[in-house]
């Protein structure tokens, strides 16, 4: 026994510390291993970010380690029991286990499909778990949008258990009291009470949406239940970038980091994608980021009557003017869009939506997108200073414009009343 102990000993001298450097990434890569394998890895990684760059540290040394201990024990005749050789079968397992976990967090942050050496994806799942997302605009973002919502029928639901839960938890109390007497009847339905409102949160975390929050220069992502927030370069998609996945609420982003954006909702999945095409687009981003502020627009459906038909579409007012596209909301904000990016899209394209990007253009650029959309599809634009109000306007539920022997007829939306006469009134054309 004490033979074996010493030859061990005597291994362990002529490896000049190799083997302390293989038990000491034994208990790192375990670790390791445990983080990659959470569901919540990246809150993990986050919580303890040393450990990567520590295993990232020893593969260089670990690979000549492994091996020359290997060797030495071939020379020296240890067993296949021996401890350093059992050490090393776990290290060698430990390690393949890691760069299996490595490889599968690297795809699903960059979408990198490709195996790399351990030491350089460590180095690079390091850089973008770690990468600091500030919520603050930088100078050249003069605006954000935000994306995400607690469905309504979900607020209602969890409304109503809370409610449900408040009357059941006095009837509760009434009951125990006569049974019980006042302070058991107390505790126990302090202790019901405290329960349900713990399920409550517990149900609000599972159902409550990812958000996004939207720049001219950058995407970021929170997702529900506390996850850090990702953020991806929009300068950094391609042509293909943006996706909608067929249940329609899931939005995949494929930049400088990958997402997959779930649980919107469809209309918001939608926008989304539609806000991502437009500042995809070198000129949108460009105008956006010289903006000082936003655009005062209205948009809403209407008919124009020119020789003697009628015409429905979609009617933009500005400081400038009016500015009609036909076809549906759908099919006229697909007509910005087009004008703006190139693109057409598979999935629906509102025109607020589009406006609610390209309101964050210089004026002059703005009109100037609105006249090739016209152009393009035969509406009209018309000149502030050409058009006549109806004179009734303030009272009458429809908006009345002519020009001449056209006219354009249209009911706002209640919300958006106000800014359409604002708009009016200050044309000074009659209203």
């Amino acid at each position: 026994m004490t033979e074996s102990r010493a030859s061990e000993g005597d291994l362990r001298r002529r490896l000049e510390g190799r083997v302390e450097l293989i038990e000491s990434a034994l208990r790192r890569y375990r670790l390791l291993a445990e983080q990659l394998e959470s569901r919540r890895w990246r809150r993990k990684v986050r919580a303890a970010p040393s450990l990567l760059r520590e295993v990232g540290e020893l593969e260089g040394a670990l690979t000549e380690a492994l091996a020359q201990t290997e060797r030495r024990c071939d020379l020296e005749g240890a067993t296949h029991d021996a401890p350093i050789r059992k050490t090393v079968r776990r290290v060698r397992k430990l390690r393949a286990q890691v760069a299996t976990l490595v490889d599968k967090r690297m795809y699903e942050l960059l979408l990198l499909s490709e195996s790399l050496p351990l030491e350089t994806a460590l180095a690079k799942l390091e850089a973008a778990c770690l990468q600091e997302v500030s919520l603050e605009r930088t100078p050249g973002e003069p605006f954000s949008l935000r994306i995400g919502f607690v469905g309504g029928v979900v607020q209602y639901l969890l409304s109503m258990l809370l409610v449900l839960g408040g009357f059941l938890g006095w009837v509760l109390f009434f009951a125990l009291d006569a049974w019980l007497g006042l302070g058991a009847a107390l505790a126990i339905t302090v202790s019901s009470m405290g329960l349900l409102m713990f399920l409550t949160a517990t149900l609000l975390g599972r159902e409550a949406p990812d958000v996004a929050w939207l720049t001219p220069e950058r995407l970021v992502w929170m997702a529900s239940g506390g996850a850090p927030p990702v953020a991806v370069r929009l300068d950094s998609l391609g042509e293909d970038a943006i996706r909608m996945e067929a249940e329609l609420d899931t939005v995949t982003v494929r930049g400088d980091k990958y997402l997959r954006l779930s649980r919107l909702g469809r209309g918001e999945a939608a926008r989304l994608r539609v806000l991502l095409e437009l500042f995809r687009a070198p000129q949108v981003r460009a105008n956006a980021s010289r903006a000082e502020r936003p655009v005062t627009l209205v948009t809403y459906p209407a008919q124009l009557r020119r020789n003697k038909a009628w015409t429905p579409g979609q009617l933009v007012l500005s400081h400038r003017g009016a500015y009609f596209i036909p076809g549906s909301g759908a099919d006229a904000g697909a007509t910005l869009l087009r004008t703006a990016t190139g693109r057409r899209l598979d999935s629906r394209v509102e025109m607020p939506w589009v406006l609610e990007a390209l309101r964050w253009h210089p004026e002059s650029e703005l009109d100037a997108l609105l006249a090739r959309a016209i152009a393009q599809s035969g509406g009209v634009a018309w000149a502030s200073v050409d058009v006549r109000v109806s004179p009734d306007v303030e009272e009458e539920q429809d908006v009345h414009l002519s020009r001449g022997t056209e006219v354009l007829v249209g009911k706002p939306a209640s919300e958006d009343r106000g800014t359409v006469l604002q708009l009016l009134h200050g044309w000074g054309g009659g209203a």
